[in-house]
């Protein structure tokens, strides 16, 4: 974990800079959180970029083969060759799995900046708590940053968009 520190205390004047630059404290909680979430989704959008770009040749592969099983089992089915059509069918299925893990890993990997930025919001702003009516002990930042990065996930999508 002392390397979790060593990154966490590297990137620590870059991350709170924005927190800073209003002086309202919770307003400037509210844009340095929004931001942060923003460096998330740019950072996690740059590692999916990268993980395509290293694994585009098995991606596009997996999905070739899984569209000549699913040709080919659909061509057994429309013969009336429902052994074939079985055995093609279970090949186009294992091929599919394939094809979805691989891209449901590539798609994960776009996350890893959420967890970082959790553990420096804990470093920061773990012991902070956010009154609110029915919460007796408040909340902590958690559903808080989960909001600022779910708009700003859906910003940098529409960004993302425009741009391509």
């Amino acid at each position: 974990m002392d390397y979790l520190k060593t990154i966490l205390s590297a990137v620590d004047p870059f991350l709170i800079a924005p927190y800073r630059w209003i002086d309202n404290p919770m307003m400037g909680w509210w844009l340095g959180t929004f931001i942060l979430g923003i460096w998330a989704s740019i950072l996690g959008e740059l590692t999916l970029a990268a993980g395509y770009r290293i694994n585009r040749t098995a991606v596009s592969q997996r999905l070739n083969e899984t569209s000549y099983y699913q040709e080919r089992s659909i061509n057994a089915l429309k013969s009336g060759d429902k052994r074939s059509y079985k055995a093609i069918n279970q090949l186009a299925n294992d091929a599919f799995g394939k094809s979805f893990f691989l891209l449901m890993a590539m798609g994960m990997s776009s996350l890893w900046p959420v967890f970082l930025a959790g553990a420096w919001l804990q470093s920061r702003f773990g012991d902070v708590r956010f009154s609110l009516p029915f919460f007796h002990n408040g909340l902590n930042f958690i559903p808080f940053f989960i909001i600022c990065y779910v708009m700003a996930r859906l910003l940098v999508s529409a960004v993302k968009k425009r741009m391509i």
